[in-house]
């Protein structure tokens, strides 16, 4: 049986090298085209995006993380997810549905794409949470729950197979 989706995910990998390749914008929007439709708690769709493709702003952004924000240097694009608080009693999950649909997004046109983690994770002097709002004017009321890096594929990793797959973590009534 075809099953799309599974070929798309099975091929996602978390990429941490880029090349200098520049994401084209229709393929930036088409991508954030997908974030948009992801389901929210109560339809109040409390997820925001802040794009960045300065590289003078991302390495400042990459600085707001004490371990693993170096990862973000080297991208084309760096997708700030937060979400507006006063809509969301989910937020976490709100945030971390819309970007999981980024980094499906991003494979379907073969963008490298990796997940690095904001919420909870210290800063220099705040935490990184703070300093990135701090960074980019974003008001209080909100959350940035991750960034996504973006950019051209520096490294290729073989994709998952069914035999990669542990099917005694599906239980049945």
């Amino acid at each position: 049986m075809e099953n799309k989706l599974f070929e798309l995910a099975a091929k996602r990998r978390s990429i941490r090298r880029y090349t200098d390749e520049h994401i084209n914008e229709a393929v930036l929007d088409e991508i954030m085209k997908v974030a948009l439709t992801a389901p929210c708690s109560f339809g109040h769709r409390p997820v925001e995006f802040v794009i960045v493709r300065d590289k003078n702003k991302i390495k400042e952004i990459a600085s707001c993380k004490n371990l693993g924000g170096s990862q973000i240097i080297g991208a084309d694009v760096v997708v700030v997810v937060m979400v507006n608080l006063e809509r969301g009693e989910f937020w976490i999950e709100d945030g971390a549905i819309a970007s999981s649909y980024i980094l499906l997004a991003a494979e379907q046109y073969d963008v490298g794409a990796c997940w690095v983690h904001i919420r909870n994770r210290n800063g220099k002097r705040k935490s990184s949470d703070e300093e990135i709002r701090q960074l980019l004017g974003i008001p209080d009321g909100y959350a940035v729950l991750n960034l996504i890096a973006l950019g051209g594929k520096g490294e290729r990793k073989s994709g998952y197979t069914e035999d990669d797959l542990d099917f005694s973590k599906i239980h049945y009534e």
